[in-house]
């Protein structure tokens, strides 16, 4: 127990080091902070010194007590690594230097736990700040301390370079930086190297292979940033060096990656702001750096933090959002951001409406559908009117006596259950309208009695032309979704028995109608039924809703506090998983080994995976896209399809190209579908089997492709199976 505490911890601290490093570029990639740590190191003194005060400032925020997530994500340390570099590069070490240098990190952490209060009140990120206003107080001290001597060695470059001229490490560190390469190739990789304070043109190239691997995405515009100030400088005469001197070229990056894909959804748009900016940033730049000339002190990255900061405080006064997103949840990978965001866009467009039902039980008929062309017109144009027909599409049946009346007892719906298509309130209920008789219609009263449900949140559902004296709730009565009514009438403005169903905004009766689609049906044609999910039912479409089958119900029922735990087929190892609700009350299933989190949500009639985060190799990654969709209700031919996040199924140099293209066109797809393959019994089975697959696809040929089968028996997962490449593995459920 005590050597796992350790390496917890142990394991905590090493986040905490390599994120501070890899979060300068907007990262927490362990390889590319580890490329960064060795470039830094290429001067050994300013690598230590960045070292030692990324070690500095996490420990002293641990210890005090600060967010111990905000401290291992590198939030206190990317600063610190700034200022670090930057004193081992300014000054001399000395006794006076150790002390000033503990001192500046003290303030620093007070600087940036002052600044990150201030500029959460405004939403904004406080970017290197702090590193910024911790430098000049240190260099503006430093002038009055004799003991302090500034390091004079990069302004001699050629002394320093004879001096180590006879070291193997020095002549390995710049052996690049003679190599005949183009002036626009070269700067841009001293650029790289001097956002660290180095002067190796091997460590931008270095740099610049662990930014694409990290991004592809942050790659191109860390490009783009650099080439249009490396074009604009070229235009107004002035000299491209200077980018390679004081962090001037590392800002255009910064802020081409901060706009382009870190705070906003990488898109076109995005792109196109970066370019709108960088002149803007051009000009802060070399006018701040006049003014930091007045008071001896470099400006550093002082352009990107204004600018970056004054463009997102913008945003966020918009009323509406249009063309640039603000990301919400930040993965630290543009490529995450983008293929989650378009997924989800696609999946969850409706999410935040209410998941409405149909009104009714059994398979109903559309006879008037959103602006039908008899009663729904103008302002009451978007409400569906229900029937029920019979094979032969009649919706009354003939009486088997001549002699005997036609009245509304024949049509199939007449007295049949109305149900409530939500949770809510019952607001207002009319039941003083006489029932007309077949062809009759009585257009003084013209909504019959009708009943208003308050859904909340300014949503009203109502439902008319019910039969008198059939209520079953009263005005004010709370009532869940599926409750008892009333029945299906023939008062008001009804020639036949039907169900008037609309939306609206207003609680009184007859009010505008909403569009408003109905979560999840099935809808039949030419005896095939396919599901609809968030959709509004079209005009002469037979549909039902979703009945929930208890195995499926039962089975797919992951509730927080349990645990489902898994034995391989002739094997004794045990794969475990427990179920959480975090902070945000997501529900998630946690695989104990790989520290894997797969999110989803049950809501009733259908399971679906939300996000997943962990190991790809992991039994957990394979059963979230097994289960991507999963419906509780057990349909025989009914296919459920959806599409999943690129980021988590493509074969990896197609992926390669394609997060390039992704913020402008996505060329491969990888889509889930499934369906049932057995039931033991259609009406009430006691075992099922479902046949899931996943496959990307560029055009029409296949890519890469997962089969799986997962198999339920006496309520609950009984087997999950994967087939993947002329291979099969079986995982049965235990218990532990």
């Amino acid at each position: 127990m005590n050597n796992k505490a350790t390496y917890l911890h142990a394991d905590y601290w090493l986040q905490s080091t390599l994120n501070s490093y890899s979060l300068m570029f907007f990262s927490q990639n362990k390889v590319f902070a580890l490329i960064i740590l060795i470039v830094t190191f290429f001067s050994p003194l300013i690598g230590l010194w960045g070292l030692l005060s990324v070690l500095l400032i996490n420990t002293i925020a641990y210890f005090i007590g600060f967010n111990r997530q905000e401290i291992r994500s590198g939030l206190f340390g990317f600063n610190a690594l700034f200022l670090g570099l930057a004193m081992g590069y300014e000054f001399s070490v000395n006794l006076s230097f150790i002390v000033l240098f503990f001192s500046a990190v003290i303030a620093l952490l007070l600087v940036t736990v002052w600044l990150k209060g201030l500029f959460a009140i405004y939403n904004l990120p406080f970017l290197s700040f702090p590193f910024i206003i911790t430098y000049w107080i240190v260099s503006l001290a430093a002038f009055n301390f004799t003991n302090v001597q500034f390091d004079e060695a990069h302004v001699y470059t050629i002394n320093e370079a004879t001096r180590n001229e006879s070291s193997l490490f020095y002549q390995m560190v710049y052996s690049l930086n003679n190599i005949a390469l183009p002036d626009f190739l070269m700067i841009f990789f001293k650029t790289l190297s001097a956002t660290f304070f180095q002067k190796s043109v091997l460590g931008g190239i270095l740099v610049a292979f662990g930014l694409l691997y990290f991004s592809r995405i942050a790659f191109s515009l860390a490009v783009l940033g650099f080439y249009l100030a490396y074009f604009y400088y070229s235009v107004f005469g002035a000299d491209v060096a200077d980018l390679n001197y004081n962090l001037l070229g590392a800002n255009f990056m910064f802020l081409a990656i901060a706009i382009g894909c870190f705070f906003i959804i990488p898109n076109f748009y995005s792109y196109l702001t970066v370019v709108i900016l960088i002149p803007v940033l051009l000009l802060v730049s070399l006018s701040l750096g006049k003014i930091m000339e007045v008071f001896q002190l470099k400006a550093y990255s002082l352009s990107f933090s204004f600018v970056c900061t004054a463009f997102l405080f913008a945003l966020n006064q918009r009323w509406f959002h249009k063309y640039l997103t603000v990301v919400s949840i930040q993965y630290f990978s543009a490529e995450k951001t983008i293929y989650k965001y378009l997924n989800s866009i696609q999946r969850f467009k409706n999410e935040h409406l209410y998941k409405l039902s149909l009104p009714f039980l059994g398979e109903w008929y559309v006879s008037q559908g959103y602006d039908g062309k008899i009663t729904h017109l103008g302002d009451w144009s978007k409400a569906l009117d229900f029937v029920i027909v019979d094979s032969k599409n009649n919706t009354y049946r003939e009486p088997s006596d001549l002699r005997e009346n036609f009245s509304r007892e024949n049509f199939y719906c007449y007295n049949k259950e109305i149900v409530a298509p939500y949770d809510g309130y019952v607001y207002d209920i009319i039941n003083t309208v006489e029932e007309n008789d077949i062809g009759d219609i009585d257009t003084e009263k013209n909504w019959g009695n009708t009943v208003i449900l308050n859904h909340l949140n300014g949503l009203f559902s109502q439902i008319s032309h019910i039969k008198k004296d059939s209520f079953n709730v009263f005005i004010g009565q709370y009532i869940t979704k599926g409750t008892f009514i009333a029945t299906c009438g023939n008062s008001g403005r009804s020639p036949e028995p039907h169900i008037h169903f609309q939306l609206q905004t207003l609680p009184t009766i007859g009010a505008h109608t909403l569009s408003y689609p109905i979560a999840y049906f099935i809808e039949r044609k030419n005896n095939k039924k396919e599901l609809r999910i968030s959709e509004i039912p079209t005009e002469g479409s037979f549909i039902s809703n979703v009945q929930v089958n208890e195995l499926l119900l039962y089975g797919f029922s992951f509730l927080p506090g349990n645990k489902i735990c898994f034995k391989k087929e002739n094997s004794d190892e045990l794969i475990t998983w427990e179920i959480y609700t975090d902070a945000l009350n997501r529900t998630y299933l946690y695989c104990t080994k790989t520290k894997s989190h797969a999110y989803f949500v049950n809501d009733g009639v259908m399971l679906y995976f939300t996000d997943f985060e962990g190991d790809k190799n992991a039994l957990l990654f394979h059963f979230y896209l097994a289960a991507y969709r999963q419906l509780l209700g057990y349909y025989d031919n009914v296919e459920v399809s959806d599409n999943v996040p690129l980021i988590h199924f493509n074969t990896k140099l197609i992926q390669f190209f394609q997060d390039f293209l992704s913020p402008f066109y996505l060329f491969t797809k990888a889509r889930y579908t499934s369906r049932f393959t057995y039931s033991d019994n259609a009406y009430a089975p006691q075992k099922l089997i479902v046949a899931t697959e996943v496959e990307t696809k560029l055009m029409a040929s296949s890519l890469k492709k997962i089969n799986f089968e997962i198999e339920l028996k006496n309520s609950k997962i009984h087997r999950f199976t994967i087939h993947h490449k002329n291979t099969t593995e079986n995982y049965y459920t235990v218990s532990e």
